[in-house]
């Protein structure tokens, strides 16, 4: 049975907020074999089509480990649907969205909210490609002693807000934006999207744990 092999997957993170939220991350530590025999039971022909196009084990694990993640939320297996642009979607009146970062897998869920989760693994490569995350007078307000996590913070939020807003072919770096904050290890912030007439202001969350960044949004 499915859910007797899930109670085996190591599950590090299972939060269940307000407004009917769940979110939920684990460290992937089988293999691609492993959690291929876990799912492939429940897999119909569009599901190993989509699987068999994935030529990266990293990206495998991934997406294997995703569907297992959100079968465990909620109890019993499901297919994973994307639309026209890609935002991926079920069919128990949940709107979703799938992150991943290293071994690091992650799944937020609503039913009333539209939602925007990322998760970055920490590093100082971060430092190589702020330019490319954030304008000038971001990168000056940021305190030098919280540097990298302020920008993983700005990382995340933003891939959170560019999931849960839905529009394509805009810039991280010129249409999104975060107010002013002094990071703690978690916290809210303001973050605004803007693009042509679009104007969206979001609350976003964020925390730190084992090393990662994870921010997201439910609106």
């Amino acid at each position: 049975m499915l859910n007797q092999k899930l109670k085996k997957m190591p599950l590090t993170k299972n939060r269940v907020a307000k407004d009917n939220l769940l979110i939920g991350f684990w460290d992937i530590k089988e293999s691609c074999d492993q959690l291929f025999e876990m799912v492939y039971p429940y897999l119909d022909e569009t599901e190993m089509q989509q699987y068999r196009r994935l030529t990266h084990d990293r990206r495998r694990c991934e997406w294997l480990a995703s569907r297992l993640l959100i079968s465990t939320l909620l109890g019993k297996y499901q297919k994973v649907y994307y639309n026209q642009y890609g935002k991926p979607f079920i069919e128990e009146n949940y709107n979703i969205s799938i992150t991943h970062s290293y071994d690091m897998a992650g799944v937020l869920l609503s039913k009333k909210k539209i939602v925007g989760l990322d998760v970055e693994k920490m590093n100082l490569r971060i430092l190589k490609v702020e330019k490319k995350l954030l304008e000038e007078d971001e990168i000056n307000e940021i305190k030098s002693d919280t540097k990298i996590q302020t920008l993983y913070v700005n990382w995340c939020a933003k891939e959170a807000m560019y999931k849960a807003c839905g529009i394509r072919e805009i810039d991280i770096k010129s249409n999104f934006r975060l107010e002013y904050f002094d990071y703690q290890n978690h916290g809210d912030v303001y973050g605004y999207i803007t693009k042509g007439e679009y104007r969206k202001k979001l609350l976003m969350h964020y925390f730190e744990f084992d090393n990662y960044m994870v921010a997201w949004c439910a609106e």
